[in-house]
């Protein structure tokens, strides 16, 4: 076991017992209790020489110039939990080496500090901690005089080194944030609302901190300084804060116009109506911005002149983009008819995407009729055909329909009539007999595409369709079949996934791998592949892996898990939750320790709650309570505090789907001309490989709410008719 994997460990088994429990808002922000050693009468003699021995040991060791035995120190300081041991853990956080060393140790002694952060000699210390700066040594490399040379290996290999230290350093300070965030005391709370205030190296982890709550005194933002950045102030707004009002309207009086608009926003979010007279004032102000944050107040507070505001806004140059987006929130007649002027005409391509965008949310017909007529062009063609899956016009449909049946729309009109379909439930008779003979085509492409609608559309079953000829089709009934999973529809994909020679299809079919390792279909020595071959299918791959990990597969597992790529290193911990690894749990732990990104994290918690087996394990409560209190991420709290709880899973399937339509296009905006590969990570973190089609469109259903990202991948080869 390395030297990191030690001092992780011990982080993970010795670690002392943080939150517990939900309760009222003042338990959820009590400190965690940690264990002292009061001796009591008969054994005191004893139990006082063990801990002076104890300390003893602990001092010795955060003196110690070797970062691993300073680890271990922190670990069994937090372990006694003692007066004296609290005390030694603050004596190491003033030190400068604790500041100016690996940020390991800023990283456990923030931790440590949190399980007694009700004390004020605790906060202080998290206080240094979250302001301490960064020192950073620059490489002495030798070069020949008169000589330049570019960057080397070494060079690029210190520059992830330094990046990923700066990344510790921060997920430090965000620690000691919410830790003073969520100690229930209202001096620690101030004392983080002026890091937020002022521009040093903890702002940004302040700001964050802030974010998580308010203090309990009833007056605490009436003496709070109103000299406040724009970001705090953004903030208080999103609070929420009624106590926070005073605050914000002098910070509406602020001489920083930056300021000045951000109170706007904020106190019209907070619904505080005074903020209208305000933002009449600013309606007219030689400051763009102020004008914009002026529309957007009468926009939130519907106003009687937010109609008029937002218009001036669109026909101003220096405001239009705000007024358009402005425009999405409602329009009237006027708006509308400005919209579609701007989305017709030859203004930039940005402009009229917008417009049009804006347009989908009207339920103006003749807003409808506008976007239809935009699709046969090449540059906004996309962002129409788009526009009319999502409208809630009225007639939104039948002009889908009216482009599926024109030559040069159609296969524009028929993507749409699947998107509608699938997000707003509307399917007519037409669109169905549409699908139906683009899916007897003996075009390769038109088959495609209809097999996908009505596989997408529950009108086909996948397995009928899995065996076309063409991979082309194949690929598209499997991303149609991401819409209805079911068993019968995996243990099909799963089938193909054997039998599948086509090599991009192969990538695309191993979406099924979503639906568990299936060891009587993919062997061992595929998933062992194609996790190391960089693929699309290689997350799922070692998530599939990492499912059915035993000793045998340890080695490779904790690669996966020090992986550079945090996809990989998301789903193989997403997988180690029903592995028969004896010692998956500490493996979870070890990962968890000094992980910064927050999505592995989140895999990381999501996983041991799913642990149950486990749950008497010390080492899974203690990783669970430390999460819960203190990282920095809500969705790793409130899944950490769910699993201590024992309520529902974290994973559970949400009852909403989302669908992505993607197009995918070269520099010079043309067609690619052949399929692409390339993975979508959904907002729940796993990474589903897609394909485009040969005109450079993938429609990915099934998606969870919230937010996806796409990953493109190598380029696909182009389809040969002769190749099967």
């Amino acid at each position: 076991m390395s030297p990191r994997s030690r001092a992780a460990l011990l982080f993970a088994v010795t670690g002392t017992s943080m939150l517990s429990g939900v309760g009222a808002d003042a338990q959820a922000r009590r400190p965690p209790v940690t264990a002292s050693a009061s001796p009591s009468s008969g054994g005191g003699v004893a139990l006082r020489a063990r801990a002076h021995v104890g300390h003893e040991k602990v001092a010795y060791l955060l003196r110690s110039a070797d970062i691993e035995e300073r680890l271990r120190g922190i670990a069994r300081a937090q372990a006694l939990g003692t007066p004296a041991a609290h005390s030694l853990l603050v004596q190491a956080a003033e030190s400068p080496d604790a500041r100016d060393s690996d940020p390991r140790v800023r990283i456990e002694l923030a931790r440590a500090l949190a399980s007694f952060s009700s004390e004020e000699t605790a906060q202080a210390a998290l206080l240094l901690i979250l302001n301490a700066g960064v020192l950073l040594v620059p490489p002495q490399v030798p070069q020949a005089e008169g000589f330049a040379s570019g960057p080397t290996h070494a060079d690029r290999t210190d520059d992830l080194a330094r990046l990923a230290r700066l990344e510790q350093i921060e997920l430090s300070r965000e620690i000691a944030a919410v830790a003073l965030a969520r100690c229930g005391v209202d001096r620690a709370f101030e004392q983080l609302y002026d890091a937020a205030r002022a521009r040093g190296f903890g702002q940004r982890a302040a700001l964050h901190g802030v974010a998580l709550g308010a203090p309990g005194a009833p007056l605490f933002f009436s003496g709070a300084s109103p000299a406040i950045p724009a970001a705090l102030v953004h903030i208080l707004g999103r609070l929420g804060d009624l106590r926070a009002l005073r605050v914000l309207h002098l910070a509406a009086r602020s001489t920083d116009v930056t300021v000045q608009s951000a109170a706007l926003v904020a106190l019209a979010g907070i619904g505080d109506e005074r903020v209208l007279a305000l933002a009449r004032a600013s309606s007219s102000a030689p400051d763009a911005r102020l004008r914009t944050a002026a529309g957007e107040v009468f926009v939130r507070l519907a106003a009687p002149e937010q109609f008029s505001a937002v218009l001036s806004l669109i026909k101003d140059e220096a405001t239009q983009s705000s007024g358009i987006r402005l425009a999405e929130r409602g329009q009237n007649t006027s708006i509308t008819k400005l919209l579609i002027t701007l989305a017709s005409s030859p203004a930039s391509r940005e402009t009229r995407e917008a417009s049009i965008q804006a347009l989908s949310h009207s339920t103006d017909t003749g807003a409808a009729v506008a976007i239809r007529t935009l699709v046969a062009e090449q540059t906004v063609g996309y962002a129409a055909a788009l526009a009319l899956a999502r409208s809630p016009a009225p007639n939104a449909l039948q002009e889908i329909l009216t482009l599926a049946r024109v030559k040069e729309t159609a296969a524009l009109g028929i993507r749409a009539y699947i998107v509608r379909a699938l997000l707003r439930r509307e399917r007519c008779d037409a669109g169905k007999a549409l699908l139906t003979r683009l899916a007897s085509s003996k075009d390769g492409a038109e088959r495609a595409l209809g097999v996908f609608g009505h596989v997408a559309l529950g009108d086909l079953p996948v397995e009928s369709a899995l065996r076309d000829p063409d991979p082309r089709v194949r690929r598209a009934a499997t991303m149609g079949a991401l819409s209805r999973p079911s068993p019968t529809t995996r243990e099909a994909l799963q089938q193909q996934l054997v039998s599948e020679r086509d090599e991009p299809t192969r990538q695309v079919v191993a979406a099924s791998l979503l639906g568990g390792h299936a060891k009587s279909v993919a062997t061992t020595a595929w998933l062992l592949e194609r996790s190391a071959g960089g693929g699309p299918d290689a997350p799922l791959a070692a998530y599939a892996l990492a499912q059915r990990a035993d000793p045998r597969l340890a080695r490779r597992v904790d690669e996966l898990l020090a992986s550079p790529d945090p996809v990989l290193r998301g789903h193989t911990a997403r997988g180690l939750a029903s592995s028969p690894l004896p010692d998956a749990t500490s493996r979870l732990a070890l990962a968890y320790a000094y992980e910064t990104d927050i999505g592995v994290r989140r895999a990381i918690v999501a996983a041991l709650s799913l642990r149950v087996t486990d749950s008497s394990s010390p080492t899974r409560r203690s990783l669970l309570q430390t999460a819960a209190f203190v990282d920095p991420d809500s969705v790793t709290r409130r899944t950490a505090q769910a699993a201590l709880d024992e309520t529902s899973s974290p994973l559970g399937s949400p009852l909403d789907q989302e669908v992505a339509w993607l197009r995918l296009t070269l520099e010079n905006g043309d067609r690619p001309g052949s399929s692409y590969v390339a993975s979508l990570i959904r907002a729940d973190g796993f990474a589903v490989p897609i394909a485009f089609d040969d005109d450079g469109y993938a429609i990915v259903p099934g998606l969870p709410p919230g937010e996806s990202r796409l990953v493109l991948a190598p380029r696909l080869p182009s389809y040969n008719s002769g190749v099967p």
